[in-house]
């Protein structure tokens, strides 16, 4: 008897987190075993020692790999995955998931800097193993997806729920991320959208995206390439979705607004 209520007890726990009972069970199983996190650097002209640094900072914890985008530095880094010099965010994902086979993809750009990352991937995977999280980001000190934290629903001292993530530094859940589909470089070369399909897909799946404010990742402002251009590759990019991620994509960006410290411009 007191078994049967034990597992009542532990499918009531799972639903309320949108899963049934035996995806709750499946997820208590991983969590019991080591966590791969697997990492990727996406790096791009200009940033090649940051680039270096932050290879060298992560790799005493998980394996990670850079995807370089500088044709030039083949010969002088040749642990290095190097793609050609057109070659942004979408085409660096595209390898990435192409190289990933660990639970947790965790993703940083190469002109992000931080150094605690011995103490961000430890809670990272404290935290995938306590709660359904779709993604966990570190917060940034300069994202668009800034949000009015006092609106934001509490899971523990410093993190957060929110509607979406930044994707400057982020661990997804391995299930989420193999969801998305291989980008079409011809549509969306520059990636704007990557996020938001990230968050749709792990809210219709049940899980949840948090911000860690306990981190601060610092970040540079301004991009290599034209935003306008980028904003209408994403526009594109949301009409080769599926429609239920579509909408749902939708539905994020509005809560988003709603949530933010400010309109972005």
């Amino acid at each position: 008897m007191l078994k049967v209520d034990a597992d009542a007890a532990e499918a009531v726990r799972w639903k309320m987190h949108g899963l049934d009972a035996a995806e709750g069970h499946t997820a208590a199983l991983a969590s019991k075993r080591k966590m791969k996190i697997q990492g990727f650097i996406f790096n791009w002209k200009g940033h090649e020692a940051n680039a270096k640094a932050l290879e060298e900072k992560c790799g005493r914890v998980i394996d990670v790999t850079v995807i370089n985008s500088e044709e030039c530095l083949k010969e002088e880094h040749k642990s290095w995955v190097h793609l050609d010099d057109s070659a942004y965010f979408s085409a660096q994902w595209n390898r990435a998931m192409e190289l990933f086979q660990g639970d947790v993809l965790f993703h940083i750009q190469a002109d992000a800097t931080f150094n605690r990352f011995e103490d961000l991937f430890a809670k990272a995977q404290r935290c995938f193993e306590t709660y359904p999280l779709g993604v966990y980001e570190p917060n940034v000190d300069f994202t668009p997806h800034q949000f009015r934290k006092s609106l934001l629903r509490e899971l523990e001292a410093g993190v957060h729920e929110v509607p979406m993530t930044d994707c400057t530094c982020w661990f997804i859940a391995g299930d989420i991320a193999r969801k998305l589909p291989s980008i079409d470089l011809t549509i969306n070369r520059y990636g704007w959208g990557v996020s938001r399909a990230i968050a749709g897909l792990s809210r219709l799946s049940g899980k949840l995206c948090v911000r860690d404010y306990n981190f601060k990742i610092q970040h540079p402002r301004g991009t290599g390439y034209s935003s306008k251009d980028a904003a209408y590759q994403l526009v594109t990019y949301l009409g080769c979705l599926s429609p239920e991620l579509t909408r749902e994509m939708i539905r994020i960006e509005i809560l988003s607004d709603k949530l933010r410290l400010f309109k972005w411009g």
